[in-house]
């Protein structure tokens, strides 16, 4: 049987800084947990290394939104 668990309310939005390497396109985050740095390979819904939840923006999208 599978189980589920839902998010909390509080998913923050962080903003994505592009980080280019060989051949691909990377997400830089600054953790709203822990601070540190993580990379993703896209927006929206990510799990963080340290475990926790945020969605993830491209700053041009939060100018545009505004």
């Amino acid at each position: 049987m599978t189980s589920y668990t839902s998010l909390s309310n509080d998913v923050p939005t962080v903003p994505a800084a592009d980080l280019v390497t060989s051949g691909t396109l990377q997400l830089v985050v600054r953790c709203p947990h822990c601070g540190a740095q993580h990379r993703h390979l896209g927006l929206g819904l990510r799990r963080s290394p340290c475990g926790r939840y945020y969605v993830l923006a491209h700053p041009a999208a939060q100018l545009s939104a505004a």
